[in-house]
């Protein structure tokens, strides 16, 4: 986590406390509220524990935050997790994608040169934030990672389908070391076992004939057809999101020329394993 992500995080506390004394409430009268112990609120408002997404949005509403203020304090929230890469904070087109995920019925990913956090094992990201020279808190960037596997553990997870090229596995972060690349594989592999009816992952050889391999993308798709989307997320800052049916429609039709090459699910769970145990020999 980066330095200015802990200060969001004590920006988030001070805020948190500021809305509370606003409406003249107690530490015990918020832990009441919201089933917890006074500790756990004074920690939360001192910088000493992290808040679920869950228990900011009934404190925010119990405190009668302001719409514009509640956002405020919903990006410190997002912020103080890190961002969707290391050494960039969570800014609002991320937050639409974390928010967007949870209301898909399916999504569409095709990732080329690297893993989105989704997917990635705990060593990935820790090594990701340890080559930038960003981690400073530990725990927060494990418990925005379980955050996201969230997604398939809710009550109604999207049909996810997602085409990864070999290398998205081969560009690790600090350089390709057999190791993280194994346990990487392996972690993948867990979460396909793990959320086989939504989950559906396809490896798409070297060998598939494209005449080329587009921009990494997301497309998530809604009950109504007009509120699909399509995500980009790039290293340097803000990812960019489309949202015109067209611009959708032409990001499908590209994806599915890529998902037409891939390998099947069986064929991918062995092209998986070869890859595995190949760099054993590395």
């Amino acid at each position: 986590m980066s330095r200015e992500a802990v200060n969001a995080r004590r920006e988030l506390g001070a805020s948190l406390k500021r809305a509370r004394k606003a409406i003249d409430w107690s530490q015990s009268r918020a832990a009441s509220a919201l089933g917890c112990t006074q500790s756990k609120i004074n920690k939360i408002e001192n910088d000493l524990v992290a808040i679920r997404p869950r228990d900011l949005n009934q404190l925010l509403h119990f405190y009668e935050v302001p719409d514009a203020e509640a956002d405020r304090i919903r990006m410190l929230a997002a912020q103080a997790k890190g961002g969707p890469v290391a050494g960039i904070l969570a800014n609002r087109e991320y937050l639409t994608l974390l928010k967007t995920e949870r209301e898909a019925v399916e999504i569409f990913g095709c990732y080329s040169e690297r893993l989105p956090n989704l997917f990635q094992c705990e060593p990935y990201i820790m090594k990701q934030y340890e080559v930038e020279g960003t981690l400073y808190d530990f725990t927060s960037v494990l418990e925005a990672r379980q955050e996201r596997e969230a997604l398939f553990q809710s009550d109604r997870p999207p049909r996810y389908r997602a085409l990864f090229s070999p290398s998205s596995f081969d560009r690790l972060p600090g350089g390709r070391k057999p190791g993280l690349y194994r346990e990487q594989i392996q972690h993948l592999r867990r979460m396909m076992d793990d959320y086989a009816d939504h989950l559906f992952v396809h490896v798409v050889p070297f060998e598939a004939n494209l005449a080329y391999w587009p921009h990494d993308l997301t497309v998530l798709k809604l009950d109504g057809q007009d509120e699909d989307m399509v995500y980009h997320e790039y290293g340097g800052g803000p990812a960019r999101i489309y949202r015109g049916r067209q611009q959708v429609e032409n990001h499908i039709e590209e994806w599915d020329k890529v998902f037409r090459q891939a390998l099947s699910i069986e064929d991918s769970r062995a092209a998986l394993i070869e890859m595995h145990d190949a760099a054993s020999r590395w």
